[in-house]
């Protein structure tokens, strides 16, 4: 029998929950940025190896939320762990401490992981001492000092949840990577180029409404990105439009490389006034009350 089960990534915004994610997975499949809230699903990425089946449940970081779709984020991430096997607390060691979370995870039953992330941004001393106070709330969690960036801890990190995950049947095929369609992972690839590219502001104004997914002998992608402003429209465009261009260019090259063929992207800038608070345009994009 394999270790099978549901494993629920949580913390902070910016924290590293996604890089966890990827750097298990041997592969970028999650979006990842600088900048929070980067994550606004709770993404099922798959991992599967001879005796092990895990299910990543990568969740929005917690942040102090802004507006409609802040509040119905910060709900998807606090129900994430609800129904899981395990959780792996991601914590960004160079933050100053924040104890919230702990407290809320010394209260429930599941199995918990830290995950110490960012060792190489702190000295011994200041890192060890912040870990033993995050300790007191979560005495019997084991701790799994890491440097995502430079890819350390990343195979102990495995190896403890195959051990704290319990026996089963697989729960889905072993050829599979997510759950997710296509046109999801699509559109997180070009989401995240938004992250990359634009100013702090812009990027959590954007969502990427995908038109149309056509596959002959080369993939076309039509999407629009919407966002929430003419002035936002205007940076996401670009002088001569160069942002756009950059956007489609990079957006090309990540589906092509995930997807093994040749790809085509076509992009619109629309402007959707405040659509973060508007009832109609969560509904629409996904995101319900």
């Amino acid at each position: 029998m394999k270790k099978v089960g549901f494993v629920c990534v949580y913390g902070r915004a910016n924290a590293g929950k996604s890089t966890l994610i990827n750097a298990c997975l041997g592969f970028k499949l999650l979006p990842v940025s600088s900048k929070p809230q980067t994550t606004r699903d709770n993404v099922h990425a798959i991992y599967n190896d001879e005796d092990s089946q895990i299910v990543f449940v990568d969740t929005p970081g917690v942040f102090k939320p802004h507006g409609k779709l802040g509040s119905i984020l910060l709900r998807d991430a606090e129900n994430a762990k609800e129904g899981v096997d395990l959780i792996v607390y991601v914590i960004d060691c160079s933050e100053v401490p924040n104890f919230e979370l702990a407290q809320k995870l010394a209260k429930q039953d599941i199995p918990v992981i830290i995950a110490y992330n960012k060792v190489d941004l702190v000295s011994a001393e200041i890192g060890e001492n912040r870990l033993a106070r995050y300790r007191e709330f979560l005495p019997n969690a084991p701790v799994v000092r890491m440097s995502l960036k430079e890819k350390f801890g990343v195979e102990e990190v495995l190896n403890l949840m195959k051990e704290m995950l319990p026996e089963g049947e697989e729960i889905f095929p072993t050829d599979i990577v997510s759950d997710r369609p296509k046109e999801y992972i699509i559109q997180e690839m070009i989401r995240e180029k938004c992250m990359r590219l634009l100013t702090a502001e812009v990027p959590h104004s954007i969502y990427v409404d995908i038109k149309t997914v056509e596959v002959t002998d080369i993939m076309e992608v039509y999407a629009d990105i919407i966002v929430e402003k003419d002035s936002e429209k205007a940076i996401v465009i670009g002088k001569k439009g160069k942002m756009i261009s950059d956007i489609t260019r990079f957006s090309e090259q990540s589906i092509s490389s995930y997807f093994g063929m040749p790809v085509h992207v076509s992009l619109l800038v629309k402007t959707i006034p405040d659509w973060r608070n508007q009832e109609r345009y969560l509904r629409k994009f996904g995101f319900e009350e």
